[in-house]
């Protein structure tokens, strides 16, 4: 697969601050052509050490271009960095860099590796050619261009990786779907010529209903995955109309109209920083599987929020059910992927909620109310803002 994502240059450039790379950059500008002036050195270094390593050096024998390698491609590289410093096309190379690994499949464990081995040359020529009086500057502003690096290279190989696996659930959601809609198809017009009540009839509505779980399946896996790939963005998120309007959506859904929903909000707390449509998907599959857990005598709901102290940087929302509680068995289970107690669900629902709380810097988890319900708690950070 050709790998094309594009670097993130708002995002890379503020790591970029916080490391501090910029700052330092001008007290190596005396040493420049020093360390630029190793870049085939550096080559050399560089090959012979991953040649020792039998997992890389089958790598490096099988490779088309070695001599591209050796004389331009690690050469280019390690001069670039100290000759044109880390503006945005070079983040753009780096970030390239890392989408050829994954391309190419190599372990990224060795591309840590590597750049562990461009520090070990750098801090080596350093104390081979720097005064005493600059090479602590110079060792740690290396230190941190090349931290740099490897964080670019990183975030890149991690996209790419997460964009492949994307792309194969998606690619395994539409091959799966096509069958599904066919066997649903047949199986309806084959209901339709059996007496209901008989034998058919029952085993045609089995084979439907697994279709349909089959169906939301798919749809909650590429949620999921989603959740993976979408860059994330922060809001100021009033919770009131969030709740709202996640009830509303429910309700259109065929969700009975008849359920006691209580809303209890501490008034001064009512705003959350977080991703509004994320915080939307996760009330979503929390509130469905509290209604799917509720009891027809008593289709209750509350749903509360409360600070432990007055400055606390989260808000805890609790949503209780008046359900049957949560059993200890199946607490440890409920949060993973495809697990369900459910003869229609398809697992994703808790687990969806739990990733975006965790995304959201916050958390989830269940409280099982003996004799009364269950607790699903919900830990979001504070918005100040006035």
């Amino acid at each position: 697969m050709k790998l094309d994502t594009p670097a993130p240059l708002e995002k890379l450039a503020f790591f970029k601050k916080k490391l501090g790379v910029d700052e330092k950059a001008e007290r190596i500008d005396p040493y420049r052509s020093i360390f630029a002036g190793k870049h085939f050195e550096f080559s050399e270094f560089f090959y012979r050490f991953f040649m020792e390593i039998p997992d890389t050096r089958i790598i490096l024998e099988y490779e088309k271009h070695q001599d591209r390698l050796l004389k331009y491609i690690w050469p280019h590289w390690f001069e670039s960095l100290f000759t044109k410093e880390l503006d945005d096309a070079l983040i753009i190379n780096l970030w390239r860099s890392g989408l050829v690994h994954v391309e190419e499949k190599i372990d990224q464990r060795f591309i840590n590796l590597g750049y562990s081995i461009v520090r070990q040359f750098c801090h080596k020529v350093a104390h081979d050619n720097v005064p005493t009086s600059d090479l602590q500057d110079i060792l740690s502003t290396i230190d941190k261009m090349i931290d740099f690096c490897l964080l670019v290279e990183t975030q890149a190989f991690v996209t790419a990786t997460v964009r492949c696996d994307i792309e194969v659930v998606k690619g395994l959601s539409h091959q799966v779907r096509n069958p599904i809609t066919i066997i649903g198809g047949n199986v309806i017009r084959l209901q339709k010529e059996s007496v209901p009540g008989s034998h058919n009839y029952t085993i045609c509505e089995s084979i439907m209903t697994e279709c349909r779980r089959l169906e939301h399946m798919l749809i909650d896996t590429g949620v999921y995955s989603e959740m993976f790939r979408n860059e994330h963005e922060v809001n100021d998120v009033d919770l009131e109309v969030l709740i709202s309007n996640v009830l509303e959506k429910l309700t259109k859904t065929g969700v009975p109209e008849k359920i006691n929903v209580e809303i209890d909000l501490d008034p001064h707390f009512r705003r959350v920083k977080g991703n509004e449509k994320e915080y939307e998907i996760m009330f979503y599959n929390v509130l469905q599987n509290c209604i799917e857990a509720l009891k027809p005598e008593n289709p209750y709901i509350r749903i509360s929020s409360k600070v432990t102290t007055p400055d606390s940087p989260f808000v805890h929302v609790e949503i209780f059910n008046a359900g049957v509680p949560v059993s200890e068995k199946d607490m440890d289970n409920l949060f993973i992927p495809f697990f369900s107690s459910k003869p229609e669900g398809t697992g994703f629902g808790l687990p969806i909620a739990l990733l975006v709380a965790k995304k959201n810097l916050g958390d989830l988890f269940l409280e099982p109310v003996p004799n009364e319900g269950t607790r699903c708690v919900i830990v979001l950070p504070v918005s100040r803002t006035a």
